[in-house]
């Protein structure tokens, strides 16, 4: 006797709203590591959701103490926020920011950038704040000077420091990593320097953390 192998109209509602939870279950079981003593930095903002000003703002108050060019970037930063000019480039759209403090003394230019990137779950966002050194043609290292990265919790509006080794963001080559933020698009720029071996190398963003690519 031949049976009606047809599936039913319930079970195939059943089957497709298992379908259409798991990406979410799984985005949503996804954790960042959490570390005793790692820096914690309240977001103010007005919209909705914190914009690019916002991170910059909360960011460079934090560290406006910590290092001589952070306290004159956040000193700028406050005129800039008074009278925009261009000091500063500020890309809301993009999520991007950039500014360089060129020091006549030292012969050197600090570049300080910041973006940020939305994790798949839409509860969380990654940001990132960056600084690196020009000098004579190369690339230097001062205290400070590096990449810093942050989760954003939109339930707190707390950004909570996370390592890059954690994110899949480290990386210890002969020379000094430098790391270049995307103005637009997901994809972070990698270059080795400072005298050593020199290659390149992108970070690609893939929702909660990056994966590593070699560019020929």
């Amino acid at each position: 006797m031949n049976r009606d192998k047809s599936i039913s109209p319930l079970a195939m509602l059943t089957i497709f709203m298992m379908l259409m939870l798991t990406p979410s279950a799984s985005a949503q079981s996804f954790q960042y590591p959490e570390y005793e003593g790692m820096e914690e930095i309240a977001v103010s903002h007005q919209d909705a959701q914190p914009n690019i000003i916002d991170y910059a703002t909360a960011f460079l108050n934090h560290y406006a103490d910590k290092a001589t060019f952070y306290g004159k970037a956040y000193a700028d930063w406050q005129k800039y926020l008074a009278a925009p000019d261009t000091t500063f480039c500020v890309d809301t759209k993009n999520a991007y920011m950039h500014y360089e403090l060129v020091r006549p003394e030292p012969d050197d230019t600090i570049v300080i950038e910041m973006c940020y990137w939305n994790c798949a779950d839409r509860k969380r966002r990654l940001v990132c704040a960056n600084s690196y050194m020009r000098v004579e043609g190369d690339y230097g290292y001062d205290d400070y000077i590096g990449t810093y990265f942050y989760v954003y919790d939109n339930a707190t509006g707390i950004m909570r420091e996370v390592l890059a080794e954690d994110i899949g963001a480290l990386y210890d080559g002969d020379g000094l990593s430098v790391f270049f933020l995307p103005r637009k698009g997901t994809t972070i720029k990698v270059s080795a320097a400072a005298g050593g071996e020199r290659w390149n190398e992108v970070l690609k963003w893939n929702g909660y953390t990056f994966r590593s690519k070699r560019v020929r």
